[in-house]
């Protein structure tokens, strides 16, 4: 166990400076977006509707928040602050994931071996390079869980195996990786076949009860994401070239076995360029390095443990392909091209998470046979192995366009060294394997420790200057009265440090950081893009969607303030942005002079031809409108939102219309002093409540009822399958091999 204990202490201490708080994670998108995202969560600041990011969409319906996760929901009822929150939350999903994977492992190889994978799998490159978005890091290290389980039940059966089955078959879905789920159902599907011990048609009778408990346990995410899903742009599918954006370059292959095949990541020297999708110059996963020693251990696999190896060679060949994407005659777009669920996701790079357990499976099977071989034998494998990963660095960096001799020169040495170190334990007159899976350890974390992105917490403690700015500048305006833009274009890169552009972005605002400080924000990121608001913003203009959603306020460069015919707030000199007062803006609650019926598709159209439109004015429902007349005296008493929920108090002498500047979706009902009351779209992106004569108390209130019900049902499931399983497996076992579920 000394190489597993190793590879739990290398996680450890690469991650160490984040665990204690001093260091956050701060590559791609996780300080301005899974940083303040997990932040709001897990403080309860945002419950299950999200009013902070374009025009308000349900938390429930967006898996990457996990909203129905056990593990998310354990740091919302902790608390937890994002920091260190994420980074202890993906150090234990990284630790599970490497026990999991030698639990799995040990069902095939002796001990030593079966720790020499699970440290490859836990610590690879793709591992290490998926903390950046937290959720499919979780649900990659559920992968070998599952796979276990699977096979577990297959092999054996019985009640307690298909109860833990039916719990871990589902996490990876709830998780946040819907697409990983799918594939490992499949593979799992496959896999209790091959290795079932008693006949197909009970095991598939077996598999279906399995199944259908899964899905009960996943379905109050399954069903929130697709009652919204026709809100979402992502709905329609993504074209080709957009869901092969991200594909594996054939050329990284190699980097399974050389260590920064390209160079840094996050300094000059990078000269992999050629690999990635334009206008992006750095790869989505940064590196996938898996030991330098593994081509040599996957041949032995393949060579002396065919018949064990063949399943893992299949789903490495599968998911490779796959993962290839444009670069292998376009295999991934042309399966989302004949099955349309499969439209709706990218970047097959992602995909490398199952090749990443094919990959550790076959090292470990390989690291088994080493001491059946004669040391002259061992030898020859591992000298095999470190001369093709010279050959593909040397090879590689001859045919790139911009190879650089420096980084070049430091893969080389890691080489050198590693390989050195490698021939010298497996000289051990004993311990050979667990030596050499020392060095696997050290060799992976010397590698792969740099794909953390680590950045000193300091200079991120306090609000970001945007939010300073917005703060002096909003007078006695409420935060929740008005919406901001932050102008990404703009406020593009400039040249400076990798480290140095984190802390502009987060300065400036860049995306959701804004919604920590309590801003809402017209445009953010997040995995649901709103189809209305895209659509308004494309087809009419971006100036009028702004204004139609309620922003005051935008955050750009001082160059292109003049776009935005406002006046500047604020200058930042430190940060170069300045904040600028947009005019016209619309209130996000008001009573328009007149309404109409204007069919959402013809919308677009019409307000190009008609300015009044989309303004405060002219209020353009989809259905026919009831009375509605011009009323002077109209007045908003009172007004509160607190995300959930919206309460105002209107008087007027007039019946009519009053409209809420937000995209509120069917589970929000409306009370007009407790009666219920329909909610009509109106203006695409708004809503509108009729209100009778007289003064009235308007309630709107977001009830997911139906979700919260599943959800109930999910957390019962889940508990009480998963009581069951290990408590019967705890007891001394009176049952035949192979009895029924």
């Amino acid at each position: 166990m000394l190489v597993l204990l190793a590879a739990a202490g290398a996680l450890t201490a690469m991650l160490w400076p984040a665990l204690i708080g001093r260091d956050i994670l701060g590559f791609r998108d996780m300080l301005h977006n899974y940083g303040p995202m997990r932040e709001l969560f897990w403080s309860g600041r945002i419950s299950f509707w999200n009013d902070r990011a374009f025009g308000g969409s349900s938390v429930l319906a967006d898996i990457v928040q996990q909203p129905f996760y056990l593990g998310q929901l354990a740091m919302r009822a902790l608390h937890a602050p994002a920091w260190p929150g994420i980074s202890i939350r993906v150090w234990m999903h990284t630790l599970l994931g490497m026990v999991a994977m030698y639990f799995l492992m040990r069902r095939f190889v002796a001990a030593e071996a079966a720790c020499a994978g699970a440290a490859a799998f836990g610590l690879c490159g793709f591992s290490i390079a998926d903390f950046s978005n937290p959720q499919w890091a979780c649900a990659h290290m559920w992968v070998p869980a599952v796979l276990l389980a699977v096979d577990h039940w297959a092999s054996v059966g019985g009640l307690a195996r298909g109860s833990l089955l039916a719990v871990a078959l589902p996490q990876p879905f709830l998780a946040g990786d819907p697409l990983l789920c799918a594939m490992v159902g499949g593979v799992g599907a496959a896999w209790a076949f091959a290795r079932r011990n008693r006949p197909a048609r009970r095991v598939l009778c077996e598999g279906a009860i399995i199944a259908a408990i899964a899905g009960l346990i996943a379905s109050p995410q399954l069903v929130a994401t697709l009652r919204a899903m026709p809100s979402f742009a992502r709905a329609s599918g993504l074209p080709r070239d957009v869901r092969e954006q991200w594909s594996l370059h054939p050329a990284r292959i190699a980097e399974l076995f050389v260590p920064r095949l390209f160079g840094p990541l996050f300094s000059e020297g990078f000269w992999g360029e050629f690999t990635v999708s334009p206008p992006w110059t750095r790869n989505y996963v940064h590196s996938i390095y898996a030991g330098a020693v593994g081509p040599g251990l996957v041949a032995l696999a393949v060579w002396r443990r065919q018949r064990k190896a063949l399943p893992w060679i299949l789903i490495g060949c599968a998911t490779l392909v796959l993962a290839l994407g444009s670069s292998f005659f376009h295999l991934y777009g042309r399966m989302g091209d004949l099955i349309p669920a499969l439209r709706v996701f990218r970047y097959p790079q992602r995909i490398i998470a199952l090749f990443s357990v094919a990959w550790a499976a076959l090292i470990a099977l390989g690291a088994d046979t080493l001491e059946e071989l004669p040391r002259s034998r061992r030898l020859t494998v591992v000298l095999t192995s470190f001369a093709l990963g010279f050959a593909a660095l040397t090879t590689t960096a001859a045919f790139a366009p911009a190879a650089n001799a420096a980084a070049v020169w430091r893969s080389a040495a890691q080489l050198g060294i590693v390989g050195a170190a490698s021939l010298a334990a497996l000289l051990l007159p004993r311990h050979a394997l667990p030596a050499l899976g020392l060095v696997l350890v050290a060799d992976l974390s010397f590698a792969n420790a740099e794909l953390l992105g680590l950045l000193p917490r300091a200079p991120f403690r306090n609000p970001s200057a945007a939010c300073e700015a917005l703060d002096e500048v909003r007078g006695d305006r409420r935060i929740s009265s008005f919406r901001v833009y932050v102008d990404q274009d703009a406020l593009g890169a400039r040249d400076v440090s990798w480290e140095q552009e984190r802390v502009r972005e987060y300065n400036y605002g860049k995306r959701n950081v804004l919604e920590v400080c309590g801003y809402r924000q017209a445009v953010s990121l997040n995995s649901l893009d709103p189809v209305d608001e895209l659509r308004l913003w494309r087809e009419v203009s971006p100036m009028r969607t702004l204004r139609v959603m309620g922003t005051r306020y935008a955050i750009t460069a001082p160059e292109s303030a003049a776009a935005y015919g406002g006046v500047v707030r604020y200058t930042d000199a430190a940060w170069s942005f300045v904040v600028v007062e947009m005019p016209d803006v619309s209130p996000l609650l008001f009573r328009p002079q007149t309404v109409e019926q204007i069919a959402p598709e013809h919308l677009p159209a019409a307000a190009r031809h008609r300015p009044e439109l989309l303004g405060t004015q002219v209020a353009a429902l989809e259905s026919a409108p009831g009375p509605h007349r011009p009323d002077a005296t109209a007045k908003l008493v009172s007004w509160a939102d607190s995300g959930g929920e919206i309460h105002f108090r209107v008087r007027q002498k007039e019946a009519g219309y009053w409209l809420i500047g937000a995209t509120l979706d069917q589970d929000w009902t409306a009370r007009v002093d407790g009666a219920l009351s329909r909610i009509a779209r109106s203006d695409l992106v708004r809503r509108a409540v009729w209100v009778p004569p007289g003064e009235h108390r308007v309630t709107l209130r977001y009830g997911p009822s139906l979700q919260m019900e599943l959800f109930a049902i999910s957390l019962l499931l889940t508990v009480g399958l998963a009581a069951l399983g290990i408590w019967r497996l705890l007891q001394p076992s009176t049952r035949t091999p192979g009895a029924a579920i």
